[in-house]
């Protein structure tokens, strides 16, 4: 598996279903066992089913749809705080989570998910990728806010109820990725979305809020071209395949 892998010529439209398609593309194909960390909605469409024959998805708060897959084991709460036995799983998937740990627990989540896999055991991280519009990320606006009210005194809580107000909505490059999950090594890397992907989060934002979703269907267009290439150290996003070495490796 090469580290930097071809972006495919035909990209999905929705910027969920584009990362899913890059998360099933790192993956490689099928495996006994996958863990979902954050996997938030479960659903009998579930995007992972066909490629494990046993599956658990961890979330806070699951989104669950039924019926539930008969493979699919759907556990709630915090994931650190859960009896995950020792390399008991060939595969785990970490999409669009790690962002959202606190800065204290890092280490310890970054450990929880080392320890899951068996040696041989693939993790796929999907993060917001620190490029060149990473300042354009909608999601750092509440989270900024807070810190400066922090700083005047006016706000004491760590969080405010989307993610650390220390860290924000982070965004990270593969070299720090690689050094969060050590000893596990980096094999693939993926690395996609440019202007267009913050733009689109701001309009459908907006929509959520207001009903109007100013150029909508055009930026989702335009994200669409924007995932057929690799931008390079300027991209919005960033997924890495990382490796957990045999033991005699």
């Amino acid at each position: 598996m090469s580290l930097f892998q071809p972006i495919p010529a035909a990209a999905p439209q929705n910027p969920g279903a584009q990362r899913v398609g890059v998360i099933r593309d790192l993956l490689g194909g099928p495996v006994g066992s996958l863990l979902d960390i954050g996997s938030g909605r479960v659903a009998p469409d579930y995007p992972y089913l066909d490629l494990a024959q046993r599956i658990t998805c961890i979330d806070w708060n699951p989104r669950i749809i039924p019926p539930t897959p008969g493979k699919i084991e759907i556990r709630s709460g915090n994931f650190l705080d859960m009896d995950i036995p020792e390399g008991s799983y060939d595969a785990a998937i970490c999409a669009d989570v790690f962002e959202h740990v606190a800065l204290e627990q890092e280490a310890a989540f970054a450990a929880a998910c080392v320890r899951a896999l068996r040696p041989g055991g693939l993790l796929i991280v999907s993060v917001p990728h620190a490029g060149r519009y990473a300042w354009l990320d909608p999601y750092q606006v509440k989270p900024a806010l807070h810190r400066s009210l922090a700083r005047l005194g006016l706000y004491r809580h760590t969080h405010n109820g989307f993610c650390d107000i220390q860290k924000g909505h982070k965004h990270y490059s593969a070299p720090e990725i690689a050094k969060a999950f050590a000893p596990l090594v980096p094999v693939a890397t993926r690395r996609w979305g440019y202007l267009c992907d913050p733009l689109l989060s701001w309009s459908e934002g907006l929509g959520r809020k207001t009903g109007i979703a100013p150029f909508r269907n055009r930026l989702a267009r335009a994200c669409a071209t924007e995932f057929c290439r690799d931008y390079g150290s300027e991209s919005f996003n960033l997924a890495v395949t990382l490796l957990k070495k045999a033991e005699d490796m």
